[in-house]
């Protein structure tokens, strides 16, 4: 319960706080935004939290009103928060939302100059989660394991893809990627076969290993405790 209100609060103050710097910019005071925000990473309210502090919906609302300008001032601030404070929020969420707009190559080239970028696991998997709810949307999340080949769960990226593709209907790319994982000496998660299984039947085709018998609902909850308790072990 207590985690459920902490949360709420952080949302709703990372909220006040995008829209604070949305209103800087759009006010044509793209200093204050930076020195606002700067100073919010390194010694205000988000330097014990840099973590989970999203600034996405800026970064989203920058690049879809085409505010370059702007979208390069946060873009030098987030990277010098890598660089100089290793706090990486910032430049990880600067670097999916172009992976979610199309930029590649500007997501490419932000991970050659912050290749930490690549070790943020928690924010890049929750990403692909997220993406993979929606049809349509499987490049994005192959994009992304392009960039990042070697991202540090691979399980769970793979099993995401795979609601994406079975979310799409794509019976084809769904068993090249049950081949892949195989190729790579990983065993799927129960989810992962009960998506591909589902789809192969649905397809009227066999499905060539024994189909996890509980259903989607038992696995998703199981997966969610799995998490849950590997994210209290990190902390």
């Amino acid at each position: 319960m207590m985690g459920r209100i902490s949360s709420s609060v952080r949302m709703s103050s990372m909220l006040f706080i995008n829209n604070t710097i949305l209103a800087h910019i759009k006010n044509n005071n793209l200093d204050d935004a930076t020195e606002y925000l700067e100073s919010l990473f390194t010694s205000g309210e988000l330097r014990s939290q840099p973590s989970t502090a999203s600034i996405a919906f800026v970064f989203r609302k920058l690049i879809e009103e085409g505010m370059e300008p702007a979208l390069e001032r946060l873009s030098a601030m987030a990277e010098r928060l890598a660089n100089q404070f290793g706090v990486y929020r910032p430049v990880t969420d600067l670097f999916l939302q172009y992976v979610n707009a199309g930029r590649v190559d500007d997501a490419r080239f932000l991970l050659e100059r912050c290749s930490a970028i690549s070790e943020q696991k928690k924010n890049l998997v929750t990403f692909i989660a997220q993406t993979s709810r929606r049809p349509g949307q499987v490049h994005k999340i192959t994009s992304l394991l392009e960039l990042i080949p070697d991202i540090a769960d691979m399980k769970s990226a793979y099993s995401f893809l795979m609601r994406s593709y079975a979310l799409d209907g794509d019976v084809a790319s769904a068993k090249a990627l049950y081949e892949k994982v195989k190729a790579e000496g990983l065993h799927p998660d129960e989810m992962f076969l009960k998506r591909l299984a589902v789809l192969l039947k649905n397809s009227g085709e066999p499905v060539p290993f024994t189909e996890p018998p509980e259903s989607f609902k038992f696995y998703a909850d199981k997966l969610r405790k799995e998490q849950e308790e590997h994210s209290s072990d990190e902390d």
